[in-house]
């Protein structure tokens, strides 16, 4: 278990970090923080940590699992300048400064799966959920969302996603600090998200293309409406992922889930 102290004090950058504030147990991490931004006049930067989660959210509706004392629950909240298009790609630049991170940790060769998913030997071991709303003066107010299993047994998973699930434990072979961990992390962030406000997207959509696991590959994309398949070749500059189908025309995916078939 994370101690009040240990956490608040675990980083302090220019903008990611300038105030962490930790609860043991909340609903979401994210639902937390977008409480904590409605009443705070510059909600820029802050980081809401959670030991555990009582209805944690992952992508597409669906709940995370949140067990105490083994993994990471944390939610970045920003209030970019910038346009709300320009704000979608945090959701590349997230997910590669996690991966990166952990690599720079562990030395786990973690990917990432279109669009946000963290994979280590093709297995999920965490995730990005980027939610957004309007301010009060109709500013945009992100909420970055990760969770990443570190130190779960695998029986801790319902027994439907354990062969598609991994932790950092698993995998390494030995527990990792999740405190040093959490900290890497945060520094990857802030770096990454500094790049955004400058307004470097090409840098951070080459980290992202650098670190991914689907371009390249046959997959499946299931979406509310259909299901497609062909060769991911590319993402665009919003971070949309470009298929090619059987008949040779390019599909734009905004959204689904991906299975890489080969």
């Amino acid at each position: 278990m994370f101690t009040k102290e240990e956490i608040i004090s675990v980083f302090r950058g220019d903008i990611i970090g300038r105030e962490i504030i930790y609860s043991e147990s909340t609903t979401s991490t994210n639902d937390m923080a977008f409480e904590v931004g409605r009443n705070r006049t510059d909600p820029e930067g802050i980081v809401v940590v959670a030991d555990t989660q009582t209805q944690g959210k992952g992508r597409l509706g669906r709940s995370w699992i949140s067990p105490a004392g083994v993994n990471l629950y944390f939610t970045l909240l920003l209030n970019p300048p910038i346009s709300p298009e320009d704000a979608t790609i945090i959701s590349l630049a997230a997910p590669a400064a996690v991966a990166a991170a952990i690599r720079k940790h562990t030395g786990l060769p973690a990917q990432i799966k279109w669009p946000n998913d963290i994979h280590i030997s093709s297995k999920k071991a965490g995730g990005i959920l980027v939610e957004m709303k309007a301010n009060k003066d109709n500013t945009i107010l992100l909420a970055v969302g990760i969770g990443i299993n570190v130190n779960m047994p695998p029986d801790a998973l319902p027994p439907d996603i354990r062969p598609l699930s991994t932790s950092l434990k698993t995998e390494k072979g030995k527990s990792i600090d999740r405190l040093k961990l959490l900290r890497e992390m945060l520094s990857e962030l802030e770096n990454s998200y500094k790049f955004l406000l400058h307004g470097n997207k090409r840098a951070l959509i080459n980290d992202w293309v650098r670190l991914n696991s689907t371009i390249g590959r046959t997959v499946s994309v299931q979406s509310q409406e259909r299901t497609i398949s062909g060769i991911a070749e590319n993402i665009n500059d919003k971070g949309e992922l470009l298929v090619r189908l059987s008949s040779g025309d390019i599909e734009v995916v905004r959204a689904g889930d991906v299975t890489i078939l080969k």
